[in-house]
């Protein structure tokens, strides 16, 4: 999440901060009836909609696999509740799609940073105080020109 925050563009950044939103919102969170964790299920389905509205609105094909295993992490949730699967096999796919979620979202980090795209922290200059500090040397120009790997 902090390479994706580090070194992304804004859907990549806007993913990163849903994803650790919701698990500091959802992290000490525990509501079990039977063999159905509700508050996970309830945490994929809106990282779902979350990602699936992300999907549709950028650019990116990462947000496509996040939310792709993010709909087939609440079938899970669903076959849970619907048939009798077993509680390892569940647990062990919900991890296993949530690590696709956040490669996914790496990939898409690594691609921008392989392309040659600036992220967006790389834009801005971390200097208060003086007027024109935001603003690189070569002037506005220069900030647009891709001539060598951005520093990510």
């Amino acid at each position: 999440m902090i390479v994706g925050w580090l070194c992304g563009g804004h859907s990549e950044r806007f993913g990163a901060a849903v994803l650790l939103l919701s698990w500091l919102a959802f992290g000490p969170i525990m509501w079990r009836i039977g063999d159905v964790y509700v508050d996970s299920m309830m945490e994929d389905t809106l990282l779902l909609l979350i990602f699936g509205g992300l999907a549709f609105r950028s650019n990116r094909w990462w947000p496509f696999v996040a939310a792709s295993a993010l709909a087939l992490t609440v079938v899970v949730h669903v076959f849970t509740i619907v048939t009798d699967i077993s509680w390892a096999a569940a647990v062990s796919a919900r991890v296993g799609f949530g690590l696709v979620t956040y490669t996914a979202l790496l990939a898409g980090v690594s691609e921008r940073w392989l392309a040659g795209e600036r992220p967006v922290s790389g834009r801005r200059l971390w200097r208060r105080g003086r007027p024109g500090a935001g603003i690189p040397r070569g002037g506005p120009s220069s900030e647009g020109a891709a001539t060598s790997r951005p520093s990510c």
